[in-house]
């Protein structure tokens, strides 16, 4: 049995919201009258249950004018069907396409965050709110966070974007850059994440880089990538004296 909510929104709170939140922090129906929200149903006895891998994440550095990719990764781990009604971006700069909005039992989605950092300096905090039928929790936020333009960050690349131009579908690509340690300690290096595992590989020469030394990132688009205009990303974290994160952003044009 389904039941109608509608949520109040008293006016202290609306008062606070806008003294402490940037207007890019609110949902996009925030500025609404809550008269003007839609209604809302949950049904409270759905089993179905939303269990995100993580719900936030760091690019790290990342150049300006470039748009990095992140797939955040979630699970249905109740026992009905778990529908997704909304997945809202809080600013134009950012697209968040779902993988599928009803998950079985058990199964497996993505919402993958697509952000445009062209008009940003400095350090951003972004979000998106996810809507769904679990009860539990019905409005969910998952968040993530860049520095554009990095002033500190000491491993430096070349090319910072790399572009593999216009291919042809089904056939692999490949690309390099090359990552200097600028820095004055060694740095231990590793590719935390890929956006698209199965449309792009990536392997770094080495994974110990002395101060003013560099490693050689080849990086493959492989014949999975579909056609159109492709952007993923494949973020590295350096550790070592000065621990940091950046992403390199990776574009072509695919044609059939």
């Amino acid at each position: 049995m389904s039941r109608t909510y509608r949520l109040p929104v008293p006016v202290f709170m609306i008062v606070l919201a806008g003294l402490f939140l940037a207007p890019d922090a609110l949902p996009q129906n925030a500025s609404q009258p809550a008269s003007d929200w839609p209604e809302i149903k949950i049904n409270p006895a759905s089993k179905a249950r939303i269990k995100f891998e993580s719900d936030s994440w760091e690019f790290g550095s990342i150049p300006r004018g470039s748009t990095v990719v992140h797939a955040f990764k979630f699970r249905n781990v109740g026992q009905d069907t778990l529908e997704i009604s909304a997945v809202k971006p809080t600013c134009g700069c950012t697209t968040a396409p779902l993988s599928s909005n009803k998950i079985p039992p058990g199964g497996e989605g993505t919402i993958k965050a697509y952000f445009n950092s062209k008009n940003f300096n400095g350090r951003v905090n972004k979000q998106i709110y996810v809507d769904s039928n679990d009860p539990i929790n019905p409005y969910l936020k998952v968040s993530f966070s860049a520095i554009i333009n990095d002033p500190t960050q000491t491993i430096l690349l070349n090319p910072m974007e790399p572009d593999f131009g216009s291919i042809k579908a089904g056939s692999p690509t490949k690309a390099k850059v090359i990552i200097s340690n600028n820095g004055p300690g060694e740095a231990q290096m590793e590719i935390v994440e890929i956006s698209s595992p199965s449309a792009l590989k990536a392997a770094i020469s080495q994974d110990r880089l002395a101060p003013m030394a560099t490693a050689e990132l080849a990086i493959e688009l492989t014949n999975e990538a579909a056609p159109g205009e492709f952007k993923e990303s494949v973020t590295i974290e350096a550790a070592g004296e000065h621990k940091s994160r950046f992403t390199i952003p990776c574009k072509a044009i695919i044609t059939q």
